[in-house]
């Protein structure tokens, strides 16, 4: 067990120092502790929030570089030097790394649907441009990647599958397939994930429960479901995401929360991370504190509601492996622009100038609770 220098108080504001403890040392014998690298970070290795990583986490995703459509945007130009950078820095730093994501209905381009004649392909031959772009990425990087998120937000709210292009191509195994051509090129120590957002709600966690069940009754590798943490000030309930975590690892598989940032202030009328969804743009009502202050009976609402989430993840660390940030500070997390474009959010355990936050402080104290 981690021993936890002790904090004046939990809910006080103190810079980052060489004082302050890691958060991944904070959890070590319960499950790893990861951040996210976006490609402004990877394209600039100065950037100040390298210094949050490699103190705090043990785990690192790329948030865009390894998107089919950011690899390859057009069957002739590849882009893999930041995926190359993520790799190289992951590496050297013994973090565990994460390729997000091979297979995502959001952002595959046009082109991997169609011939050369701009036809659409038939279900064998994506099948085998499906093949492809998986060697590509175990040639490539598969000796240093362990977890794979194999295939991204094909299950609806409802249980049903999404009508991805995949899917209309493919047909209902579209999943099936992506999980057994990853098994079949992927090196033997990756890890396949299947992950998706809204996992508490009862009809897409019954599916990912049955499509586990389904996979391993015939043969087919899955060693872990991503439930994506894109969570709100007061939705989930925590008793229900320890329900599906509960009902996930019955399956006999290890659960990720793999995209975790909690979003203050809210998101109009819908829940969930559906990036097609209409955005808004930031006005006084809906982008209150766009200097980035906050006041600080907000930062105790935000405290209360990261140490109730972790409370509840050490009660269910038998079950989990890893818990990832999505991002590593307010500065850039994809919340500042969705679903309104421009607005100052707060949703993560380090502020603007990379500071830790009174969240952050609570977060540490749930890791002595085991």
């Amino acid at each position: 067990m981690a021993t936890l220098a002790l904090v004046a108080s939990s809910c006080s504001k103190g810079p980052e120092t060489n004082a302050t403890p890691s958060l991944h040392e904070a959890f070590d014998g319960l499950f790893l502790i990861g951040g996210t690298l976006s490609d402004s970070m990877l394209e600039n290795p100065s950037d100040p929030g390298y210094n949050v990583v490699a103190k705090h986490f043990n785990s690192l995703s790329p948030e865009n570089c390894m998107k089919w459509g950011r690899m390859n945007p057009t069957p002739t130009e590849t882009h893999y030097e930041l995926v190359d950078s993520f790799v190289r820095y992951g590496s050297q730093n013994q973090q565990a790394l994460v390729g997000h994501t091979l297979f995502w209905h959001s952002q595959t381009p046009d082109w991997v649907y169609q011939d050369a004649a701009g036809k659409e392909l038939s279900r064998e031959a994506l099948l085998a441009r499906m093949r492809e772009r998986a060697e590509l990425m175990a040639k490539r990087w598969g000796d240093e990647i362990l977890y794979w998120d194999v295939v991204n937000e094909s299950i609806l709210g409802d249980g049903s599958w999404r009508k991805s292009k995949y899917q209309q191509i493919i047909g209902d195994d579209f999943t099936e397939q992506a999980f057994r051509i990853a098994s079949e090129t992927l090196p033997p120590h990756a890890k396949l994930l299947y992950n998706d957002y809204s996992m508490t709600d009862p009809g897409r966690r019954d599916a990912v429960v049955a499509m586990v069940k389904d996979f391993k009754s015939k043969g087919i590798r899955i060693d872990g479901i991503g439930m994506q943490g894109h969570w709100l000030m007061d939705f989930p309930d925590t008793a229900d995401i320890a329900a599906s975590i509960a009902a996930f690892a019955a399956t006999g598989v290890k659960v990720h929360i793999t995209e975790l940032d909690i979003d203050l202030l809210g998101r109009a009328a819908f829940f969930g991370a559906n990036v097609d969804a209409e955005k808004l743009v930031a006005t006084p009502e809906n982008n209150p504190y766009p200097d980035g202050n906050l006041p600080a009976s907000e930062e105790e609402r935000f405290a209360q509601r990261y140490q109730e989430i972790f409370e509840m993840l050490v009660q269910q660390a038998d079950h989990i492996e890893r818990v990832t940030f999505w991002g590593v500070s307010d500065k850039t997390n994809w919340l500042n622009n969705f679903p309104v474009r421009g607005r100052t959010n707060f949703s993560l355990l380090f502020d603007r100038n990379f500071q830790p936050k009174p969240a952050f402080y609570r977060v540490l104290e749930t890791a002595k609770k085991r």
